[in-house]
């Protein structure tokens, strides 16, 4: 494991203190969501596809390969 050293401002130090943020936890989470940000948009857009193929909101397959 890996130590990261973080330099912040007094006033906001003490708003994290004073708010009980867990700056780990939160920074973790943010370092995730960074790293698999593409991961995840891809994971939305097949599940859009796949919802608009469930409604029927797509050609259906022969139509697509007529366009070919």
């Amino acid at each position: 494991m890996q130590t990261i050293h973080l330099q912040v401002e007094d006033s906001l130090y003490n708003e994290i203190v004073k708010k009980g943020i867990n700056v780990q936890d939160e920074f973790k989470k943010t370092l995730h969501k960074m790293l698999y940000k593409k991961e995840h948009k891809i994971a939305g857009d097949i599940n859009q596809a796949m919802n608009e193929v469930k409604e029927g909101k797509t050609n259906p397959i022969h139509k697509l390969l007529n366009e070919l």
